[in-house]
């Protein structure tokens, strides 16, 4: 049987759209699935689409809808963390989309 190979390509909406569900799944779980998605998609930020970037930034300006942070000693701050993240990439395009 041969071995099937499928690129990846991360400003892709349907790549992104997982993210968000990733995403979207481990908000408000205690657990290492959190950290594993966040460590996973914060170096992808500055290839990541811009409608992903956007997705991640309301879900995280309003964690409640999908379970909060998690704890507040563990979990919070790798959330806030990335979601300072998205916001950096978010301003950095803008400023780069202003200044031309």
């Amino acid at each position: 049987m041969e071995a099937k190979y499928i690129k990846i390509y991360p400003d892709y909406d349907d790549f992104g759209a997982v993210l968000n569900c990733a995403v979207r799944y481990c908000m408000g779980r205690q657990t290492y699935m959190p950290s594993l998605v966040i460590d996973f998609i914060t170096p992808l930020l500055p290839k990541l689409n811009d409608k992903t970037l956007w997705c991640f930034q309301r879900d995280l300006s309003e964690p409640a809808i999908y379970g909060g942070f998690g704890d507040e000693k563990i979990d919070a701050q790798k959330w806030i963390e990335f979601k300072n993240s998205i916001e950096y990439e978010i301003k950095k395009r803008k400023e780069n989309t202003d200044g031309k």
